[in-house]
């Protein structure tokens, strides 16, 4: 039988010395003869940078990419020209992060905390302050609000802050060079479909299809890199040169937060609109049918 030819993008956290990638479990699919037993021939490649991915969709050179969903909306609602196939993580939860000598939330009177504008909107911080350590938002705690999550994790390792709310990934480097987390913090800060699956309009009705059988075999990648994690863990070292305590990290707490339906959580569909285009929240269902692939949405 002849194999379907694909050529897959994704892309690594940016602003860090680490490659982290955001899923990493086309590697082991491939590895593990998971696309092929599903008819496929699967590229798998690191392409850094949203433009120069979206460039190659439109030439030909790839299908599919794997990108941040904020960036994949926001383009869908310039251009109207993707389509999304399905979503690898409806999201996961942001860690605070702190200065080692802060160790408790209390510890935060009289200190600035960062967090990115956009997943801050709608997060009650002033009654989880008082409730959580009997702090007074903009009187005990200042709170900080940048545009990017990797300008609020520079903020930190820069000392310009003491703590900060941060994407796991980034708060696993932030330990890495020292700083703690503090884990009272309750898990109410998140980034909306962190890994959408992304296509143009037209290759999703030119390949239907071939996207379908690549899905349900992305599917079973999840379920597996998910199951076995010594070869994950092999993975994150092997070809991303993880330390052991990132590898850990990446493999209990990051990775357990993909979603192997691989379907777009509504509701998590509409917080991310109401960041990123909160005028438009009142046409939250017409731009989910416009934009997600039929199927691949839920709830």
């Amino acid at each position: 039988m002849s194999l379907v030819r694909l050529n897959i993008m994704y892309g690594h956290l940016e602003g860090t010395d680490t490659k982290f990638a955001r899923d990493p479990s086309g590697y082991l699919s491939i590895e593990a003869g998971i696309y092929q037993k599903h008819g496929l021939e699967i590229s798998w490649n690191h392409v850094q940078g949203t433009e120069e991915r979206y460039r190659r969709l439109e030439s030909g050179e790839a299908q599919i990419s794997f990108v941040v969903g904020r960036a994949s909306l926001q383009h869908f609602l310039d251009t109207h020209s993707t389509r999304v196939l399905g979503c690898v993580m409806n999201g996961c939860p942001y860690y605070l992060i702190a200065d080692p000598s802060l160790s408790r939330l209390q510890d935060l009177k009289g200190r600035t905390v960062a967090c990115r504008e956009g997943p801050a909107r709608g997060v009650p911080f002033e009654k989880v302050f008082q409730e959580q350590a009997g702090l007074k938002l903009g009187g005990d705690v200042t709170l900080k609000l940048p545009k990017s999550d990797q300008e609020t994790f520079h903020l930190l390792i820069g000392g310009e802050v003491d703590a900060a709310l941060l994407p796991r990934p980034y708060g696993f480097m932030a330990e890495e060079k020292g700083f703690k987390r503090i884990a009272a913090w309750p898990a109410v800060v998140d980034d909306p479909l962190p890994i959408t699956i992304e296509t143009t309009a037209v290759l999703a009705k030119e390949r239907r299809d071939e996207f379908r059988a690549f899905i349900e075999a992305h599917r079973e990648g999840v379920r597996y890199i998910k199951a076995n994690r010594h070869e994950a863990i092999k993975l994150l070292a092997g070809r991303f040169g993880h330390s052991p305590s990132l590898t850990a990290k990446t493999a209990e707490e990051y990775l357990v937060c993909m979603d192997e339906s691989l379907t777009v959580d509504f509701k998590q569909f509409e917080r991310l609109l109401s960041q990123v285009a909160p005028e438009k929240s009142s046409d939250v269902r017409q731009i989910a049918s416009d934009w997600i692939m039929p199927g691949a949405l839920r709830g």
